[in-house]
């Protein structure tokens, strides 16, 4: 198994419940009601309505889905320790299959104004990042001098 992609987003969260005071139908445009809400029935706080967007944004990244992305189709969920985790369906799920893609790790922050989300995709597929031609000779080339090996120290 190899990391097909990262993804990372920051939310602002005062900006993110403002739009959503401005175009209230926003946020079931972008959250499903279970994200929407907590076990208890009540809405859970801006903080956590912006980290929840903010992680379907880096799955976004992550998983290189190509333009716009059904909200819907990617949940964001307990998973059975209590870490967030994700419920993908429909085209993001079918995306996510077809690159090969078996598993998602996704970390949540928030702090005061702000709201940090990374998400790691894995599996089978190739890298999505292009990667660097070169890149192993251009190091070695820089710190040991033209002609030393990777791994080797003159």
């Amino acid at each position: 198994m190899a990391i097909l992609g990262i993804g990372t987003d920051i939310a602002d969260v005062p900006r993110f419940a403002e739009h959503i005071e401005r175009v209230p139908e926003l946020l079931d445009r972008l959250l499903t009601p279970a994200e929407q809400l907590k076990r208890n029935g009540k809405r859970r706080t801006d903080a956590s309505l912006a980290a929840r967007f903010s992680a379907k944004e880096a799955l976004k990244k992550a998983i290189g889905f190509p333009g716009w992305l059904p909200w819907q189709s990617a949940e964001v969920v307990p998973a059975r320790s209590g870490a967030p985790s994700f419920r993908l369906r429909g085209l993001v799920l079918e995306h996510f299959h077809a690159i090969g893609g078996t598993n998602i790790h996704l970390s949540i922050t928030h702090d005061a104004h702000l709201t940090m989300t990374f998400v790691i995709a894995e599996g089978d597929g190739p890298s999505l990042s292009p990667g660097i031609e070169g890149a192993a000779e251009h190091f070695t080339h820089s710190m040991y001098g033209k002609g030393a090996r990777l791994g080797e120290v003159p």
